[in-house]
């Protein structure tokens, strides 16, 4: 990754002024992509589905639509028999949006400690008092880093737990998770609070400790038609991709880039699991922006392995880097795919964008609205170990007896995090920032 901390500066973020302008019509036509994904999909724009479609959309669990604005805040909560309005009067779209900033501000931070440490950690290797010297001192600072990353993400569950959780949790009676009973919930913020962990929020950690997951698998969606476009494409049979191909993209070595020596633990994870007649590959030099793409629409499930890149003003430049260049969030967008699984490890590829949060721009939301009906993607960079460890969870839990069945990906996902949020209390930046969306 490559993103520097000035970048996206907070004065950079609250002053938006020209650059919102610049963005406009990325904006608009964003917005008709989503519009014409639905039409696609015979459901019709959001803002006329029937109740008849918002009691199908809600089939699985109910959908919570977290309003955000100037003048009020709500949860709206679409289930059966009709959607209810939540009052939210703890929050507010100022307090949103500072959380907010102060989220991102401390990711990137650790991003941009972690980038110097690897380079610092390069040079030492070479021999050197300096370079040793200096590569002490990053070491240090990223260690510290880290330390306040936690208690950021700490805080900041806290504060979704307070503002949000609570009174949602209050008007849908969950009941605790246990072996009879697992409810489902699907996420969908809006403004500030798109990327933030909703599905993580909690108590502070100790013996009496709460959190959304232990009372609910959730998922997300970036808007109730595209959930809605993923359930009645999923009742229908594919036409034209066989159910159970597999495509499994490996880069542990990037031009320009870190080596990433987990994705290859993560693809022989899933090679030990399947068939070979059944998995294809593409790693390093193989894994062009065409074949990806080819692979995207050849194949039902895909696993993607590569470093990612994203852009926080304008989120639909973000991008899979792949070995002769950049796939990005506007090129999938453009794409239709008739996938059903995708597991994106790679950094940041459910973060939209701060200045255009409300378009809820990300590689997974434009994955998942271009075709593919179930999305595994993270909030931020995850340690190398953790991501492996995630994906070895996931996937002997949906291969487990030698067939892939992506159908109950959002709870294999959701009792790895419960592992290693145990191996982890205290220590959200390892389980907190895996995503679900879709069906």
């Amino acid at each position: 990754m490559t993103e520097s901390p000035s970048q996206f500066s907070t004065d950079l973020v609250l002053d938006l002024g020209a650059e919102l302008h610049r963005l406009t019509d990325r904006r608009i036509r964003l917005s008709r992509a989503y519009e014409q994904r639905i039409h696609a999909a015979d459901i019709g724009p959001a803002s006329t589905l029937s109740t008849s479609d918002l009691r199908e959309a809600a089939v699985g669990g109910p959908i919570v639509v977290i309003n955000v604005s100037t003048l009020r805040c709500d949860a709206i909560v679409v289930r059966d028999p009709e959607p209810r309005t939540v009052p939210l009067p703890e929050l507010t779209y100022g307090d949103a949006r500072s959380t907010a900033i102060r989220y991102h501000e401390s990711l990137l931070a650790t991003q941009a400690a972690s980038d110097a440490f690897f380079d610092a950690h390069e040079a030492a290797m070479d021999g050197g008092v300096e370079a040793t010297e200096r590569f002490l001192e990053l070491s240090a600072q990223l260690v510290n880093a880290r330390r306040d990353e936690e208690r950021i993400l700490i805080d900041t569950s806290q504060w979704l737990w307070q503002t949000v959780v609570q009174p949602v949790k209050r008007h849908l009676a969950l009941a605790p998770i246990d072996s009879a009973s697992t409810s489902r919930l699907w996420w969908c913020p809006t403004g500030p609070l798109v990327g933030l962990p909703l599905h993580a929020a909690g108590t502070a950690p100790g013996p009496s400790a709460e959190s959304v997951l232990d009372w609910a698998v959730s998922s997300y969606t970036p808007t109730i038609s595209a959930l809605l476009s993923a359930r009645r494409a999923a009742a229908r049979e594919p036409s034209t991709v066989e159910p159970g191909t597999f495509l499994v993209l490996s880069l542990s070595a990037t031009p320009g880039e870190r080596p990433l020596p987990h994705v290859v633990a993560e693809a022989d994870s899933i090679l030990s699991r399947l068939p070979p007649h059944q998995v294809t590959t593409l790693d390093n030099e193989n894994a062009t922006r065409q074949r990806v793409r080819d692979g995207l629409t050849a194949h039902r499930s895909v696993h993607l392995g590569c470093h990612a890149e994203q852009d926080l003003i304008d989120p639909s430049n973000g991008a899979l880097v792949l070995h002769d260049g950049r796939l990005t969030v506007l090129d999938l967008g453009r794409s239709h795919f008739d996938g059903d699984f995708a597991y994106l490890s790679a950094c940041k590829t459910a973060t939209g964008g701060l200045a255009l949060a409300e378009e809820s721009v990300s590689m997974a939301a434009a994955l998942h609205v271009a075709g593919f009906h179930r999305v595994i993607a993270t909030l931020w960079s995850v340690e190398d170990v953790i991501a492996a460890q995630v994906a070895d969870l996931v996937y002997g839990q949906l291969a487990e007896d030698g067939r892939f069945a992506p159908g109950s990906a959002a709870r294999a996902l959701h009792r790895a995090l419960v592992s290693v949020r145990a191996e982890n209390p205290d220590r959200p930046s390892r389980w907190s920032p895996f995503v679900h969306l879709g069906i």
